[in-house]
C-alpha cells in the first residue's frame, strides 16, 4: 500500500483480499462475464476494484468518447472571449461543449487552472465532474498543431495537405479515411501504411498504385486484390503469394494480362459498380480467411499483434508486453483495458494515451503520471479529476494545493466513491460530449437511432446545412458523367448531391487529377459515406469460436462464422496458402 491515501487502500484491501475468480453478471448487457485469476493479479497492482461491466460493455464505454475513426466534421462558435468566428470541430453548435480555436488553445494566453473549483466529496462524482468539463475549454479537433494544411483532420500526427481523415500518421496528400501512416496521395482508405497511390483500400501496406484492395502487403500496380502478398499486376484475385500477370485467379502471360485488362473500363462507375460487386462476393465465397492474423507472438490471445507477448483478449497492438483487453497501440506494457495508445506502462480503463504511467480512468493524455479521471492534460503527475492542464502536479478539479493537502483531500474523495460504487467505473456513457454515432462505439457496437436514445445516451441530430442549395448551380448523382474520361474541369465548380444523404459536397482539384491518373470514376456519395462504407472490411474486436473449415479443429477468429466461409486454422491455412 502507498501509505499516502490510507483509508481508501485499506478499504480497497478489503474488497481484494476477498477476490477470487468467479462469474459475475454485466450491469449493461446482463451477459455473464469471468473475473480470472490473472484479472485479478491486475487489480491488485494498479489498486482498483474488480469492474461491473463485461470487457465489450467496458470497451463500448470507452469508444463512445472518443472520434478518430470518422472524420466528422461540424461548425462551431469560437469561445474564446471577444471571438466571433465559428470553427471546424467535432462538436455541433448546439453541443454545449466550450472549445477554443488551436492558436489560442496552444497559447500561453490562457490557463485551464481559471476554471478550478472546490468538489464536494459527498455529491455525485461523475455528475459533478460533467459540470465541470462544461465550463473548461475543449480543444476543436484534438489535431497535431504540427499539421499543415490539414484544417479538416481529426487528431493525427504531422498530417500535410490532408481532407477529411482522422489520425493520419506522417502523411501527405490523403483524402477522406482513416488512420494512414507514412503514407501519400491516396483516397478512400482505411489503416494503410507506407503506400502511395492507393484508392479504396483497407488494410495495405507497402504497395504502390492499388484500386480496392484488401490485406495486402507489398503489391504494386494491382486491383481487386484481397491476402495477397508480394504480388504485382494481378486483378481480381484473393490468396496471392510472389505472383504476377494473375487474373480472376488464373496465371497469364504479361501479353495475355494486359490484353484482358484493355477490357476492363474500370473508370466507368457502373462498371466500377459491378467489379465491387463480384470483388465482394469472391471474398465471402473463395477467399480463405486466416482464423487470427498476429505475428513474431508469444503467448497471445487475440488478433493483430505483431512482435508481441503476454497478451490476452488484446487486438491491434504492436511490440507490447503483459497486456489485457487492449487495442490500437504500440509499445505498451502492464496495462489493462484501454483503447490507443503509445509508449505506456501501468495504463487502466483510459484512452488516448502516450508517453505516460500509471494513468487511470483518462483521455487524451500525454507525458503524464499518476494522473485519474482526467481529460486532455499534458506534462501532470498526481492530478485528480482535472481537465486541460498543462504542466502542473497536485490539482483537483483543476484546483491547485499542496502536495499534503493533496493526498489528504484524495484519500476522502477516492474512498467515498469507492463506498458509493463510483471509483473503478470509466465515465458514464451518458455523459461523453460526443455523439454516440459519430464515435467508435457506432463502428464496433452499432446502434439505432432508437436504441442510442433509449440508452439515454448522446444522440445528435442532423445539423441543417448553411448552403441554400436553390441559390447555387449544383449536380445529381446521376447526372454525373459515368466514365473519368467525360467529366469536365466544370464539375469543380459544381457541388455534387449525394446519391445516399441528399447532401452537397465538393470535388477538388486534387481529387479529380488522381482519378483521371488512377483511371477511376469520380465517386457520387458524400464523403463520411464512403469512409463508412470502407469499414465493412475492418476486422473485428470481437472472437468467435467456430471450427476450421478445412481439418474440424476448434478454433477462435474474428471472422463471424455465421457470415463467414472459408475459415482456417493457422496451421492450414499454411498449407493452402503459400
Amino acid at each position: 500500500m502507498s501509505n499516502k491515501t490510507p483509508k481508501f487502500d485499506q478499504a480497497l484491501k478489503e474488497i481484494l483480499d476477498k477476490l477470487e475468480p468467479h462469474q459475475r453478471e454485466c450491469k449493461e448487457c446482463g451477459q455473464k462475464f469471468d473475473i480470472l485469476s490473472e484479472d485479478i493479479k491486475f487489480y491488485k497492482r494498479l489498486q482498483v476494484p474488480p469492474p461491473t461491466l463485461c470487457p465489450d460493455c467496458r470497451e463500448q464505454k470507452r469508444a463512445g468518447y472518443r472520434i478518430n475513426y470518422l472524420p466528422i466534421f461540424y461548425k462551431k462558435s469560437c469561445s474564446v472571449p471577444g471571438h466571433t468566428e465559428k470553427i471546424v470541430s467535432f462538436y455541433a453548435e448546439n453541443n454545449p461543449v466550450k472549445v477554443y480555436d488551436d492558436k489560442y488553445y496552444f497559447s500561453d494566453q490562457w490557463e485551464a487552472t481559471e476554471f478550478g473549483i472546490d468538489y464536494d466529496p459527498e455529491k455525485s462524482f461523475f455528475e459533478e465532474y460533467n459540470k465541470f468539463v462544461l465550463k473548461v475549454p475543449h480543444q476543436s479537433l484534438f489535431k497535431d498543431p504540427q499539421s499543415v494544411n490539414s484544417d479538416y483532420v481529426v487528431a493525427g500526427i504531422q498530417a500535410k495537405d490532408c481532407y477529411y481523415v482522422a489520425s493520419p500518421i506522417f502523411s501527405e496528400k490523403i483524402y477522406y479515411g482513416w488512420y494512414p501512416e507514412n503514407c501519400k496521395e491516396s483516397i478512400n482508405i482505411c489503416e494503410i501504411k507506407k503506400s502511395e497511390l492507393c484508392f479504396d483500400c483497407v488494410y495495405t501496406n507497402a504497395s504502390y498504385n492499388c484500386i480496392h484492395c484488401v490485406s495486402v502487403d507489398n503489391c504494386l500496380n494491382s486491383s481487386f486484390l484481397y491476402d495477397c502478398h508480394n504480388c504485382q499486376n494481378c486483378f481480381m484475385s484473393v490468396n496471392l503469394r510472389n505472383k504476377s500477370y494473375v487474373f480472376r485467379n488464373q496465371q497469364l502471360s504479361k501479353e495475355e494480362y494486359q490484353e484482358k485488362m484493355k477490357e476492363i473500363e474500370m473508370g466507368k462507375k457502373s462498371v466500377y459498380k459491378k467489379l465491387q460487386k463480384e470483388f465482394n462476393q469472391l471474398i465471402e465465397e473463395k477467399a480463405i480467411k486466416k482464423n487470427l492474423d498476429n505475428a513474431k507472438t508469444e503467448n497471445v490471445f487475440g488478433d493483430k499483434l505483431i512482435e508481441c507477448k503476454d497478451c490476452f483478449k488484446s487486438f491491434s497492438l504492436v511490440k507490447s508486453e503483459n497486456i489485457r483487453y487492449g487495442f490500437v497501440a504500440k509499445e505498451i506494457k502492464d496495462c489493462m483495458d484501454f483503447w490507443g495508445g503509445t509508449k505506456n506502462s501501468l495504463l487502466y480503463e483510459s484512452s488516448g494515451v502516450a508517453d505516460s504511467s500509471q494513468v487511470k480512468f483518462s483521455l487524451m493524455m500525454r507525458t503524464c503520471s499518476e494522473v485519474e479521471y482526467s481529460f486532455e492534460c499534458s506534462n501532470c503527475e498526481n492530478c485528480f479529476a482535472c481537465f486541460g492542464l498543462k504542466n502542473k502536479k497536485y490539482h483537483i478539479f483543476n484546483k491547485p494545493y499542496s502536495k499534503e493537502e493533496y493526498y489528504q483531500k484524495i484519500d476522502e474523495l477516492k474512498t467515498k466513491m469507492l463506498k458509493r460504487g463510483e471509483y473503478g467505473e470509466f465515465f458514464p456513457l451518458k455523459n461523453s460530449p460526443f455523439p454516440y454515432q459519430d464515435s467508435n462505439a457506432q463502428i464496433e457496437f452499432p446502434l439505432t437511432e432508437e436504441e442510442i436514445k433509449a440508452k439515454g445516451w448522446h444522440w445528435q441530430d442532423e445539423v441543417p446545412s448553411e448552403i441554400d442549395l436553390t441559390k447555387i448551380k449544383t449536380i445529381k448523382a446521376e447526372d454525373v458523367p459515368d466514365d473519368i474520361k467525360d467529366i469536365t474541369d466544370e464539375i469543380l465548380k459544381t457541388p455534387v448531391i449525394c446519391a445516399r444523404t441528399k447532401k452537397p459536397f465538393k470535388v477538388t482539384p486534387f481529387e479529380l487529377d488522381f482519378y483521371r491518373k488512377m483511371s477511376v470514376p469520380l465517386p457520387t456519395i458524400h464523403p463520411s459515406e464512403r469512409v463508412k462504407d470502407l469499414f465493412k472490411y475492418k476486422r473485428g474486436y470481437h472472437l468467435y469460436s467456430t471450427t476450421c473449415t478445412k481439418c474440424g479443429k476448434e478454433i477462435q477468429t474474428v471472422h463471424n462464422p455465421e457470415k463467414t466461409e472459408n475459415i482456417y486454422c493457422e496451421e492450414c491455412y499454411a498449407k493452402e496458402v503459400v
